[in-house]
């Protein structure tokens, strides 16, 4: 039976691996993420403290904030190849996600586009002239992501691309207690380059809409399976 299922199991991780990860349909789209992001001095509390893994910082809220958005790539600050986030002594900012809306997601332009994210940037390239006239940079931001709680970052950790989510916050500036330097969130959606990005202390993160779901369970059992399989061919 393992001879059968061995191969069968590699097959589906193989096709799972890159289906697990397409970006929804257009017409899949909620009608929340068609509404821009929502930013308001409203209720602003004062700087506070934050502690990570022994490392006090500093938080200072510039602006409310909550988005709609759909998560086309991300980046873990705990991956292995990430080494500025060490460097600094950055325990806070735990995952990065480029999210679009609005025109981006209602065109669909997105499915013709290719996204990708390191330690603190996203990029994308479109194919032709045609796709870059329909794609609108103001409707998609890289979010340096700052957990409040651990439930917020249990949320902010599951959430993978082609998922559609909703975070409110805060857009922060924060650095190590003491220290002269201190990570700024853009404030605008029309900057690019360096500081273009959101830094967002996070007080609610929500899954909308889950993307692949069944590729997502068949990924993690056929690794299962052909991990028992080849057991049985070897051991038995």
């Amino acid at each position: 039976m393992a001879r059968i299922t061995l191969p069968l199991a590699v097959a589906v991780f193989v096709v799972s691996f890159f289906t697990r990860s397409r970006l929804p349909d257009k017409s899949m789209i909620l009608g929340p993420l068609l509404q821009n992001p929502v930013q308001t001095k409203d209720g602003l509390p004062e700087p506070f403290e934050v502690t990570r893994k022994n490392v006090t910082y500093t938080v200072t809220p510039l602006f409310g904030y909550e988005l709609w958005g759909m998560i086309v790539s991300y980046h873990h600050s705990s991956s292995f190849v990430d080494i500025s986030h060490k460097q600094w002594n950055d325990f806070l900012n735990t995952k990065d996600i480029c999210v679009i809306w609005g025109r981006n997601a209602e065109t669909g332009v997105y499915s013709r586009m290719t996204f990708r994210n390191r330690d603190f940037t996203c990029f994308y390239r479109y194919p032709d002239r045609e796709t870059g006239e329909l794609f609108t940079e103001n409707c998609l931001s890289n979010n340096h992501l700052l957990p409040a709680d651990p439930i917020v970052a249990g949320a902010v950790l599951k959430a993978r691309k082609g998922d559609q989510v909703r975070f409110k916050g805060w857009l922060v500036s924060y650095g190590v207690k003491g220290a002269p330097y201190a990570r700024r969130s853009s404030t605008l959606r029309t900057d690019r380059g360096n500081g273009a990005c959101e830094v967002v202390y996070v007080t609610e993160f929500e899954i909308l809409r889950e993307a692949n779901a069944a590729w997502r369970t068949l990924h993690q059992l056929s690794l299962v399976l052909a991990v028992l399989s080849l057991g049985v061919l070897i051991f038995v």
